[in-house]
């Protein structure tokens, strides 16, 4: 059992991981001027439309990064919960078998 519950922490520090990228990916977004939105005229809109695009782009990018995140931690309570399962029937044998090392 000692190697699910080593999963599962290991499935948890990839989402914990995951969560972190996400608030990560948008935290750095560039900001506006950096896409020449203030410059008058077409290049002003050219580049605002740039920085919406990035600004979308990397949104969803952490709105998948969080949905998985959060598919990692339920797999991880799974195993935690498949592991606690197996041991208790474990336990089951042993008391049945007279307490011998199943």
């Amino acid at each position: 059992m000692d190697e699910l519950r080593a999963l599962a922490d290991r499935l948890d520090e990839a989402g914990g991981t995951l969560e972190a990228l996400a608030r990560a990916v948008v935290a750095t977004d560039p900001p506006h001027p950096a896409f020449g939105a203030l410059v008058p005229g077409r290049p002003g809109e050219i580049g605002r439309a740039l920085h919406r695009a990035w600004t979308d782009a990397t949104g969803d990018r952490a709105r998948e990064a969080t949905l998985a995140a959060a598919r990692l931690t339920a797999a991880a309570s799974a195993v935690r919960v498949a592991a606690d399962r197996y041991a208790g029937v474990d336990d089951t044998v042993r008391r049945r078998l007279g307490r011998r090392e199943v």
